[in-house]
């Protein structure tokens, strides 16, 4: 079979185009056989930000920006290709930052939670977030203005302590110091006249703390004899204390039932006629025994000596 020279500049031609438009599409990191997600969003600036620059959703990578274009209104539109195998819901926001002090900038996506789905082509909102050497870089100023103040600050402060010690004040620090240097000798002379008595001190002190230490070891049977009489004599105060108890509510219920007229000595106490009778029964008793002296034959004079006595 005998192929033209046409039809072999044909194919030719052809396969260059597919070579080329797979090899474009590898280059800006689309997807060869599949249809990726177009979207756009809109910066008020993209530093950093150019073709081939990775888009992440929870730090998955799952796309690239295709095309970075300046608009009419000084703002930049980013047009995104997403290969993500599931739709874009609405209310997503594309956050333009850096993920390292050194690298370039990405894309970060904060997906929405809408029902809905951003359509090929559809747009997102877009927020620019300075990275870490941005902040630095616009603090930059603020931060030498401050350091320029203190150091002057500074300056200015030592300056003044340089005029207030004149000779005179440094004449005294001079002594102060000579004083407190002469001060320290003598204290560290007197101590190692005194190093003999320090030692002997503590070695008092040491032998006293065993002897207190064996005392209390020699004392301890006795102080178990003393905690565990102690304990004895606290469970039978505790024993004398439910007697008490119980001798008390029985003498309640005694004192209850004589309030209510319950007995002999209730009806006593709670019948008023029973002081009434012995009141007048005293009164009779009295009236009786003045009579019997001031007149005791009147009682007497129906009665014989023999019977008497």
């Amino acid at each position: 079979m005998n192929i033209s020279s046409e039809t072999k500049v044909g194919i030719t031609v052809l396969l260059a185009a597919i070579v080329a438009v797979v090899g474009f599409r590898f280059m800006s990191d689309v997807p060869i056989l599949s249809q990726s997600l177009k979207v756009q969003t809109t910066f008020v600036r993209a530093d950093g930000l150019g073709t081939g620059s990775q888009v992440f959703v929870k730090g998955v990578k799952v796309g690239s920006v295709s095309q970075v274009q300046l608009t009419p209104s000084d703002s930049v539109r980013v047009i995104m290709r997403l290969d993500m195998n599931r739709p874009l819901p609405k209310g997503t926001v594309a956050y333009l930052t850096s993920l390292g002090l050194i690298e370039g900038k990405s894309i970060v996506l904060e997906l929405g939670s809408s029902d809905e789905y951003v359509e090929f082509g559809g747009t997102i909102e877009g927020r620019y977030v300075q990275s870490i050497m941005e902040t630095l870089g616009s603090k930059g100023q603020e931060l030498g203005d401050d350091l320029t103040s203190t150091f002057t600050e500074l300056n200015t402060f030592l300056e003044q302590l340089n005029e207030t010690l004149d000779e005179d004040t440094q004449s005294s620090l001079n002594e102060t110091l000579k004083n407190t240097s002469s001060a320290t000798r003598r204290i560290a002379s007197m101590l190692e006249k005194k190093q003999q008595d320090i030692d002997q001190a503590i070695t008092s002190g040491s032998s006293m703390l065993a002897q207190l230490d064996t005392l209390a070891t020699d004392s301890r049977p006795r102080v178990d004899t003393l905690i565990a009489s102690l304990e004895k004599n606290i469970r039978e105060l505790e024993n004398v204390r439910v007697e008490l108890e119980g001798a008390s509510a029985e003498l309640n219920e005694i004192l209850k039932k004589i309030n209510s007229g319950e007995g002999t000595i209730g009806k006593m106490v709670n019948d008023p006629s029973l002081y009434d009778n012995l009141d007048e029964l005293t009164n009779e008793l009295n009236v009786l025994m003045k009579g019997i002296n001031e007149d005791p034959g009147r009682y007497l004079k129906h009665m014989k000596i023999i019977e008497l006595f």
